[in-house]
């Protein structure tokens, strides 16, 4: 019987850190700062005038998003694996990107794209 306890606290404990964490993904973000240490001065241009404060997320507590970029939108469905430390986006085309979390605050998300680590803020 302890152990059937305790193996239901074990889950109880691992289920609520997982939903706090992705309560704090759920909301709009935007692309605000990149965070690559090296990077050429004509791809930070572009970064600067393509990305940085033009590239937005709003991730829905519902597992539903909504992406703006350069004038296109696209939507689908995400996942949060806090064991990862990873969000998984999936279109509506059934495309898959998966994106690491670097560090995630209530205002703050870091998060490492392919080549690009990139900060993005809480809008609202």
């Amino acid at each position: 019987m302890k152990k059937i306890a305790a193996v239901l606290i074990f889950f109880s404990i691992t289920y609520t850190v997982n939903a706090q964490e992705t309560d704090l993904i759920s909301g709009k973000w935007i692309f605000s700062e990149v965070l690559n240490e090296k990077i050429d001065e004509s791809s930070m241009a572009y970064l600067k005038a393509e990305v940085i404060d033009k590239w937005m997320f709003v991730f829905n507590a519902d597992g539903s998003f909504e992406t703006t970029m350069m004038e296109g939108q696209s939507n689908g469905t995400w996942t949060h694996d806090a064991e990862t430390k990873t969000i998984t986006i999936t279109d509506k085309q059934g495309g898959e990107q998966e994106f690491k979390i670097l560090r995630s605050t209530q205002d703050e998300l870091a998060l490492n794209l392919g080549l690009g680590k990139f900060l993005l803020t809480r809008v609202e």
